[in-house]
């Protein structure tokens, strides 16, 4: 699952979209949709539930989109808490604007490979009998 620090370059880059006053407006009173924790809070809440813990931990994982045009489909599609409370004739100009301000700090590489980094929650657990 997403872990502590996950997909961050896009989250920062999506805050600054929502400065925008075009943007922000349709996010008034909106909590952050998506909570990405760390092996020391999952350790807790496994234990709280009788689940022993063997292995949390955060692995790296880098993905990849292919081009500008493959970051917006998944922007498009895994983004939906926010890409949905824009309205949908305006939609595709907003995912426009994380893609572009995306690629300005992080650029396709010669092939025209765009990569996020991510992170990956790993847990192996057991029930405690």
């Amino acid at each position: 699952m997403g872990g502590r620090g996950n997909a961050a370059e896009v989250l920062e880059v999506l805050e600054k979209v929502l400065e925008n006053e075009r943007w922000n407006r349709y996010f008034t009173d909106s909590p952050t949709p998506y909570g990405f924790y760390g092996p020391e809070e999952y350790r807790i809440w496994l234990e709280k539930v009788g689940i022993a813990a063997m292995r949390v931990e955060l692995i790296p994982k880098d993905m990849t989109h292919g081009g500008m045009e493959g970051l917006a489909a998944w922007i498009r599609t895994t983004w939906l808490p926010y890409t949905q409370k824009v309205p949908e004739e305006l939609r595709g100009e907003f995912i426009g604007e994380i893609v572009d301000r995306y690629i300005e700090k992080h650029p396709p590489d010669d092939r025209g490979t765009i990569r996020i980094q991510m992170m990956r929650l790993e847990v192996e657990a057991t029930t405690i009998p």
